[in-house]
């Protein structure tokens, strides 16, 4: 028997837990899920990272990482990192914007930076989350 659970996206399977009962435990998890779709303009004169789900100080170095990796193909060029459909909690967005107001990019990893011409589109939700490290 298919079993169906409404979603706001539209229809998607249930998930039962192994007793039978259903369980939403995929769809908490996937909206904090870190979702960047890359825009890069055919000229390679510009660049966006439109970022969803919930950005913390954890998932911030995956965000670097992809913005590094995109900005190698820019040679200098802006790149905006728009945040207005993620939730960011207050430290990760003082340090981008931190990074855009020095013109450096974190590399995620190590404590490396790169010149990099970054605007940030703040978010319209700040996400009050306590962080565990």
């Amino acid at each position: 028997m298919n079993q169906h659970a409404r979603t706001v996206l539209g229809t998607r399977p249930a998930l039962h837990s192994r007793h039978g009962a259903p369980s939403t435990t995929h769809y908490e998890h996937s909206e904090h899920r870190l979702k960047i779709v890359i825009r890069i303009e055919a000229d390679l004169e510009a660049a966006s990272l439109e970022v969803r789900g919930v950005v913390t100080g954890a998932s911030l170095r995956a965000l670097y990482v992809v913005a590094r990796r995109t900005t190698s193909l820019l040679h200098g060029k802006e790149l905006t990192i728009d945040l207005s459909r993620a939730r960011v909690t207050d430290t990760v967005l003082e340090e981008l914007h931190e990074c855009a107001r020095l013109s450096r990019l974190a590399s995620g990893v190590d404590r490396s930076v790169v010149p990099c011409r970054v605007k940030i589109v703040d978010p319209g939700f700040i996400h009050r989350v306590k962080e565990y490290a």
